[in-house]
């Protein structure tokens, strides 16, 4: 029995492989099996080499590794691309009938299967990729009866037709390869469980968490990757009372979405790349303005258009010191799916209860990347909202001056200031760009200057003492070996563990959620004989933030190729780095 199994089906943009893959990964959970998936697709509408991989198991699964058991080949170039992946009976679904004659390597096993012609049997060539699926069913032993529901949710809207045409289809495929070969030499059975599963990626977690927390606005421009998460929200949000608008460019839609935080309104925008630069315009009039809002950065390869549908986490230099002056700002980088949803929920309460503008930083690895959780990962009965120092119509009473005007920038101890929303008697203030005093209006005044800036930067301190900024840990707490990451690597750094163990090298990780304010590794780092900061950017951002805080120097693993790390990878690279010299001081 194959417990964990690793398949990809690969071809051109357009030749319907995310979809296709969807519907099997969907089938997988509803067999109660985890899932783990990973795509790798161009910057194009057609045309370009796309694959997506999931890698199942009964037991939980949180990264890619470098073997794939079972391959669907729609091109020659889905062979080549998969060639270090595959391995001794690696089984490849391909096409015979099709122009193209497929180079099958002689350890493998070549499962030539006429895709195109049974699916045209089955009512349309368009099918041919059910028709593999169907085929792999019957190769790994998987119960073809799993694909119906997953069909019925993909093609449901298409017509009972369409559906029943697609289930024909994925048959053709699995009796086929049961007629035609023997594949019980494989050793593939795959094991169903009665496990309930939710499946789903990073950027629809932060969609559920921010409906959760109670978002009612979302303002966003398309860009890759952070689209579906306007995507996913455009149609729930509004069964809430809210709303979904899609701004002419991101320098709109952070101004819209400032404008909905002034209303009163929790409000959110998503971003990639190039438009967390453009989004930084308005970004000091929001910390200024002391306006709540969650700003998510969905990171990419940069710079400039860079590589949009690739991994990078080059973004970090950016949401910790952009904007000009000192602007205070909260950064949260989720460090699993999970963690996507219950972050979410936590930036839009340090949003309101600081009045502060909260990055929330994620890359394209975790964006499309889909995982099976059990249900209770997302207990909504556990959210909890927190919105601050928001007045209503007695509470404003606190808060205004001798003239009876409310004090919207009063230099409170803790740094924060009252908030009132529109419609808040005796609530009615201004706010502006430029340095005002506490009712708002504008100054040059030097001490009311400093009072302001002192006040706002207070917030940070205060907020450094009342929350928990706190990380994940993994391993032998009092291993010799220290190994630091932040955001999507921890599924691999904690699979990778497994690798280590059995080579007898010993590690603790460390899994940082909090950029800013960050938890004090200062003690663990000196405890540690070796400390080593893992990130998939070309410079270490986070490993120079850990050696300013710790004043010492650490290695460094940065993998930049656009490509995300994988467990048995970098188990292998923490082994190697291990027995290098420290950098000098």
């Amino acid at each position: 029995m194959a417990a964990d199994l690793n398949w990809a089906i690969g071809g051109e943009a357009g030749d319907g492989i995310d979809s296709t893959g969807k519907i099997f990964a969907q089938a997988l959970s509803r067999a109660g099996r985890h899932v783990f998936t990973s795509k790798d697709f161009a910057s194009r509408i057609r045309g370009g080499y796309t694959a997506y991989k999931i890698r199942t198991s009964v037991d939980e699964v949180q990264s890619v590794v470098d073997r794939l058991d079972i391959l669907v080949a729609l091109t020659q170039r889905t062979i080549d691309e998969n060639l270090d992946e595959l391995h001794d009976g690696s089984a490849i679904i391909y096409d015979g009938e099709r122009s193209w004659d497929a180079e099958i390597p002689e350890e493998m096993r070549g499962i030539d299967v006429p895709l195109k012609s049974l699916a045209e049997d089955a009512g349309g060539a368009i099918m041919r990729n059910i028709v593999a699926l169907g085929a792999a069913c019957e190769i790994t032993g998987f119960d073809v009866e799993y694909l119906d529901e997953s069909l019925e949710k993909r093609f449901g809207g298409k017509g009972t037709q369409i559906v029943e045409n697609n289930k024909e289809a994925a048959r053709l495929g699995q009796e086929y390869v049961q007629d035609n070969y023997d594949v019980d030499d494989l050793g593939y059975d795959m094991e169903t469980t009665d496990e309930d599963y939710v499946l789903l990626n990073g950027n629809e977690a932060i969609g559920m968490g921010a409906i959760a927390a109670g978002c009612r606005f979302y303002a966003g421009y398309p860009i890759t990757p952070a689209t579906s998460i306007m995507e996913y929200l455009t149609g729930r949000l509004e069964e809430y009372g809210g709303h979904v608008v899609q701004a002419e460019d991101e320098l709109s839609a952070i101004n819209m979405t400032l404008g909905a935080a002034r209303a009163g309104a929790r409000s959110m925008t998503a971003t990639s790349g190039a438009g967390i630069d453009l989004m930084t315009e308005t970004f000091g009039l929001v910390a200024t303005s002391e306006t709540p809002m969650v700003i998510c950065d969905v990171m990419r390869s940069g710079p400039s258009t860079g590589m949009p549908t690739k991994q990078e986490q080059g973004d970090l230099n950016m949401a910790l010191y952009g904007g000009h002056g000192e602007i205070p700002r909260f950064v949260v980088a989720p460090t699993s799916i999970t963690e996507c949803f219950w972050k979410t929920v936590e930036a839009f309460n340090l949003a309101e209860k600081y009045n502060t503008p909260v990055f929330l930083v994620s890359d394209l690895a975790m964006s499309v990347t889909e995982q099976t959780f059990p249900p209770e990962a997302f207990d909504m009965d556990a959210v909890e909202i927190d919105r601050g120092k928001l007045v209503d119509d007695e509470e404003v009473q606190e808060w205004l001056d001798s003239q009876g005007r409310f004090r919207a920038h009063a230099a409170t101890e803790d740094g924060v200031s009252p908030r009132s929303i529109p419609g808040t008697t005796d609530g009615a203030h201004m706010s502006t760009g430029l340095e005002h005093d506490e009712l708002g209006r504008r100054t040059e005044e030097t001490e009311v200057r400093v009072q302001q800036v002192d006040k706002r930067n207070r917030k940070v301190e205060t907020a450094k003492n009342e929350e928990e900024w706190d990380y994940r840990e993994f391993g032998n707490e009092d291993a010799e070996n220290l190994v630091i990451s932040w955001g999507s690597n921890e599924g691999a750094l904690v699979e990778a563990l497994e690798y280590l163990e059995d080579e007898d090298v010993d590690v603790r990780v460390i899994s940082v959620p909090y950029i800013f304010p960050r938890p004090d590794l200062e003690d663990e780092i000196e405890a540690a004989e070796e400390t080593i900061v893992v990130e998939c950017n070309a410079t270490g951002q986070f490993a120079d933030v850990i050696e300013h805080d710790a004043l010492t120097r650490v290695k460094r693993i940065n993998k930049y190729t656009g490509v995300r790390f994988k467990a048995d990878e970098l188990a292998e690279e923490i082994t190697t780095k291990l027995t290098e010299e420290v950098p000098a001081q």
